[in-house]
């Protein structure tokens, strides 16, 4: 009753709408002939017209059915398309999020091949690497009806993709599995059942790096889903190239990194025995040192009488000489002293150790009168001793450098600078002419003659190398007659805001 009621309502729909109209005509002559008496001409005109109503009746039926007949079918495959569309999308969109994740190029290979196969409906489809300098095709990823082959392994002459020639310009290539040479490739094709297949280049950049394969029983390729496959290959072809240059980038980071630790040991090695050298190298030359210029003093006193007046001007010279050596060796074992020490950190007031100094500045030449001004409330977490060095330095080279102004002036505080305390040695001095100012923070550069200035050139390099072991920097600001100005950073400082409690100490006035 099922298939009959189905037939009714389907192809039988036509041959319904005919017996109707047949059956009334039928009545209706009998019942012309029954009134009649004889099958006469009005009988026949009434079944005329019913056999003509009837005919008309079952044309347009069949016409209905044959017109609901192609809308099912259009219907049909419009959503056969939208299923395959909608498939396309979901491989592309897994493409993309295995892209974001950082996936691997074989992972999404592997994710996207077997639902391609399934999409464009064929029994094998294989995702190949191609080793142009060799000649071979490696699988990526391949995928039939039973399973899944994921990484690589599996190699194969690149004659089996076609003209590669045509492959790099985009071209995609069919291949008759029947007429490959004969060996083991050709008879794992055949065994898989794939009689033709065809290669899909996967580019990227300009370069062929692959192709997607995909085939089976011998016929043609419908062209949607050749489309879907070139995407697919694009899509995939962008990931490898990105997974590559990925896996580049990180392998030549990770080779430098071990080139830098390498050097880094090396020169950290070269440095302690630089130190060491020129520790026991200074060290050493000072008994020598004193030696010369304690026999040149004894010259000088004892056989005064007896030394003309170049000798004795040849003694002073030599005399001097030693001294500035002693001088710079005493320098030099500074730095050196400072460059291996321990860094001790814990909360020290710069403004009291610059009080301090200055206080000691006066003491020792109180014919001068210097203005300076220190920023009161300015704490740093650092090296209390190694702090009073590189403010000893600073401090020390303001009112040397400030020696020949009539009035002097000198500052020390703080302001910022890029987010943290910049604290600064300031002064009205002799200042320097800023193109030699890569110069001063190296040993023995010095921008004034000894006649000028006197100093050995160290300090500076002093205070750079202490603010650099508590991981600040120092630089400088100034003009020729202008005064200069020495900053240095300290990023673990907490310096405290002192605006307005600024400690002005006139000439001649120490401070209490």
């Amino acid at each position: 009753m099922k298939d009959l009621a189905r037939w009714l309502i389907g192809r039988g729909t036509p041959y319904l709408v005919l017996a109707l109209p047949l059956a009334l005509t039928a009545f209706a002559t009998a019942y012309v002939v029954f009134l009649t008496g004889a099958l006469g001409g009005h009988a026949l005109f009434v079944l005329l017209v019913g056999l003509a109503v009837s005919t008309a009746l079952f044309m347009i039926a069949r016409a209905g059915r044959s017109a609901r007949v192609a809308a099912v079918a259009q219907l049909d495959e419009a959503q056969e398309a939208l299923a395959r569309h909608n498939q396309r999308l979901r491989i592309l969109h897994a493409i993309d999020r295995a892209i974001v994740a950082g996936d691997s190029p074989d992972a999404i290979a592997g994710a996207t091949i077997q639902p391609l196969r399934e999409l464009i409906d064929v029994p094998r489809a294989i995702v190949n690497m191609f080793d142009l300098a060799k000649g071979e095709v490696e699988w990526l990823a391949a995928a039939g009806r039973r399973r899944t082959h994921i990484g690589p392994g599996v190699r194969y002459s690149i004659r089996l993709m076609g003209d590669v020639e045509a492959l790099a310009k985009g071209e995609p290539q069919i291949i008759d599995t029947h007429s490959l040479p004969a060996g083991p490739d050709k008879e794992a094709l055949l065994a898989s059942g794939v009689e033709r297949y065809m290669a899909v280049p996967m580019i990227a950049g300009g370069e062929l790096i692959g192709a997607i394969s995909f085939g089976g029983p011998p016929g043609p390729f419908p062209r949607d889903r050749v489309g879907i496959a070139m995407e697919v290959a694009t899509q995939l072809a962008i990931v490898i190239m990105q997974a590559r240059l990925r896996e580049r980038v990180a392998r030549q980071a990770q080779e430098l990194e071990l080139r830098v630790r390498a050097r880094t040991k090396d020169l950290e090695a070269a440095i302690r025995e630089l130190e060491s050298f020129s520790y026991s190298v200074s060290h050493d030359l000072r008994a020598p040192l004193r030696s010369i210029d304690g026999f040149s003093q004894i010259l000088l006193e004892e056989y005064h009488e007896k030394l003309d007046d170049d000798g004795k001007k040849h003694l002073a010279r030599i005399r001097a000489s030693a001294q500035r050596m002693g001088e710079l060796i005493d320098d030099l074992l500074e730095l050196a002293r400072v460059s291996r020490a321990e860094l001790r950190r814990e909360p020290v007031s710069l403004s009291d150790i610059a009080h301090e100094l200055v206080s000691e500045l006066r003491n020792g030449e109180r014919g001068r009168a210097v203005r300076c001004e220190i920023q009161d409330g300015l704490v740093a977490k650092a090296d209390p001793r190694l702090m009073r060095v590189v403010l000893a330095n600073l401090l020390g080279n303001a009112w040397k450098f400030t020696s020949k102004v009539p009035q002097a002036s000198i500052a020390f505080g703080a302001e910022p600078r890029s987010g943290n305390s910049a604290y600064f040695v300031r002064d009205n001095g002799a200042g320097f002419d800023a193109a030699y100012i890569d110069k001063l923070f190296q040993p023995f550069q010095r921008l004034h003659g000894e006649s000028e200035f006197p100093g050995t050139g160290i300090g500076l390099a002093t205070v750079q190398r202490i603010v650099h072991r508590h991981g600040g920097r120092a630089w400088a600001e100034g003009s020729v007659n202008g005064g200069a100005t020495f900053f240095f950073t300290l990023p673990s400082a907490k310096a405290q805001d002192g605006r307005g409690a600024s400690a002005l100490v006139d000439s001649g006035t120490p401070p209490a």
